[in-house]
């Protein structure tokens, strides 16, 4: 049986994931204290404005894949023998994270809408 050898992930990968961790942390921040948060959209197309749950839900997704960021890191200076239980925490946040940013724009999408039939008293 050959000896156990940790990860080794290299200084700028680390270095780079601490900082995007930091950025997406951030910008969660920013949504849950203004109320809402942009999100541009491709040119000629309008963006999505995150409001009520779907903000909650993206902002949800941002901490996922800043925990997902310094998981990476957390990996490289644990030493012990458990590098498929990070990977497959690491692929259950992906899943998570996937699902939970679907609901937030499938959430803002329906609640944006505009009522197409509008019902009144006959006034």
């Amino acid at each position: 049986m050959e000896k156990f050898k940790h990860n080794h992930i290299p200084k700028k990968t680390r270095i780079f994931n601490v900082i995007w961790a930091c950025i997406l942390i951030f910008l969660a921040i920013y949504g849950w204290l203004s109320g809402s948060f942009y999100f541009p959209g491709r040119v000629g197309s309008n963006g999505v404005t995150f409001t009520n749950l779907g903000l909650i839900l993206f902002i949800c997704a941002l901490i996922t894949a800043a925990i997902n960021a310094l998981l990476v890191v957390v990996d490289h200076y644990d030493k012990s023998n458990n590098e498929t239980q990070y990977k497959t925490f690491s692929r259950y946040l992906n899943i998570f994270g996937v699902i939970v940013i679907i609901s937030a724009f499938g959430y803002q999408y329906v609640y944006s809408q505009k009522p197409v039939v509008v019902i009144g008293n006959g006034s």
